[in-house]
């Protein structure tokens, strides 16, 4: 039998599945910011308690197995996290919750989507295959833009 999956709003009892994922991400992709993460813990909370609204979980079966959120920056959508419990990953899930996050903000009048993601995260093949545009490789990120698909191509 094949799992069923949902995507719903996130409620304030899945603050601890999100901060399990965002602790696994920095352990395991970006583990020499650990302490400085683990530091600005209340900065997180905040962050996570504002987001909640543009916060979305999916489930299989039920059960919630990974999220996303996204914040306004200035004009922009940006995707501020997505994540995937590992044993699930490479099967969809992560591509569901990024056209979530895509329609969510359309959904709220936003045409500029933007995201950042650490070099050398894997999740950059899926940011890509999706259609976003490196616009600036930092130093240890790499912007992204998704094209603004209702700009005028005419001068």
């Amino acid at each position: 039998m094949n799992p069923s999956h949902t995507v719903r709003k996130a409620r304030p009892t899945d603050l601890p599945m999100v901060y399990k994922g965002e602790l696994n991400y920095i352990q395991t992709i970006e583990p020499e910011h650990e302490q400085r993460w683990k530091d600005a813990m209340h900065s997180h909370l905040r962050q996570w308690t504002g987001a909640l609204e543009r916060m979305s979980v999916v489930e299989q079966d039920g059960v919630p197995v990974g999220y996303c959120f996204w914040e306004i920056i200035d004009d922009a959508a940006c995707l501020a996290s997505i994540h995937v419990v590992p044993e699930l990953r490479q099967r969809g899930l992560g591509r569901l919750l990024l056209d979530h996050y895509m329609n969510d903000a359309r959904t709220q009048g936003f045409a500029k989507l933007t995201l950042s993601v650490f070099r050398g995260n894997p999740a950059q093949f899926l940011y890509e295959s999706a259609g976003f545009q490196c616009v600036r490789k930092g130093e240890e990120y790499v912007d992204y833009v998704y094209p603004d698909v209702t700009a005028s191509t005419e001068d």
